[in-house]
């Protein structure tokens, strides 16, 4: 059951901040009655780097959909954590009332940082800047606050790479082909195929094969929030799937539940308020 109680925003980065932030999601559910059932969280698998900083509360990552038992038994996750790129949804509870800020990572824009992609600890100089969110009670301008002190760090980092970067948007999609694009020039060059596969994962993090999966599913997200009248076979041509079943397998892939399912889920379920929130953007 949907709650009216809860706080959950998508918050844009500033435009300096844009070819390295895909977005903040920050959610607050002091003021909000939920049962245990209601405080899963559910999130699609995604190629970006996720920093949250759980503000007050505890989240604890959960292996099964609906285990209350798995998720009572978790170990809370420390209160500044990084969640690598991961080609499986994601599960979460919270015990209690929750407030958390999650910032989204290009990768690039993460080695850019002169951070590891593998890393596991928040980086000092990313974790002072976040701190403006102690007992945060303003979001939006505690992330013009953010802006602000942790842009000078991306704008010291783009300039001394001097290599081409992404200049920003509110879709993944955009940032799957741009460097897809980069990858034809560097195919035209006349690469051999594992130079060129070479070059694309470590521009981007991810494998020709996974940029064009974490594209199609966003189109098809943005079809079914835009278009939801239209039959799921409609939908999955659109999208560029060869058919509804091709369709399936992604969409199970990326969410864990069949298209249908996901879409009852996302109108009538409190846990599935991510995906409600990312679809603002369309």
């Amino acid at each position: 059951m949907l709650s009216k109680d809860t706080k959950s925003l998508l918050l844009y980065p500033p435009k300096q901040l844009a070819g390295c932030i895909a977005a903040g999601i920050f959610r607050d559910t002091r003021n909000a009655s939920l049962s245990d059932m209601d405080r899963f969280n559910y999130f699609p698998a995604s190629p970006l780097i996720s920093v949250t900083y759980v503000i007050d509360g505890e989240i604890r990552l959960v292996g099964k959909a609906d285990s209350l038992d798995d998720a009572k038994q978790a170990i809370p996750i420390a209160p500044q954590s990084i969640t690598l790129p991961c080609s499986q949804p994601i599960i979460s509870w919270s015990p209690a009332p929750v407030t958390a800020l999650t910032l989204a990572f290009y990768p690039d824009a993460w080695q850019k940082l002169g951070y590891d992609l593998e890393a596991d600890i928040v980086p000092a100089d990313l974790a002072s800047a976040l701190s403006c969110f102690h007992a945060c009670l303003n979001p939006d301008r505690c992330w013009a606050e953010f802006g602000q002190s942790f842009s000078p760090h991306w704008n010291k980092a783009r300039n001394v790479s001097g290599s081409p970067h992404w200049a920003g948007s509110d879709r993944l999609a955009d940032w799957s082909r741009y460097h897809l694009g980069r990858l034809s020039l560097v195919s035209a060059a006349g690469r051999s195929i594992r130079t060129i596969e070479r070059q694309i994962k470590r521009m981007s993090g991810q494998t020709k094969q996974s940029l064009n999966f974490y594209s199609a599913i966003e189109d098809l997200h943005k079809l079914t929030v835009i278009s939801p009248e239209n039959s799921l076979a409609d939908i999955a041509v659109e999208a560029g799937f060869s058919d509804q079943s091709h369709m399936g397998r992604a969409v199970r892939r990326a969410t864990g539940f069949s298209p249908a399912k996901l879409n009852q889920l996302i109108e009538t379920e409190e846990p599935f308020w991510c995906y409600r929130l990312l679809g603002e953007r369309f």
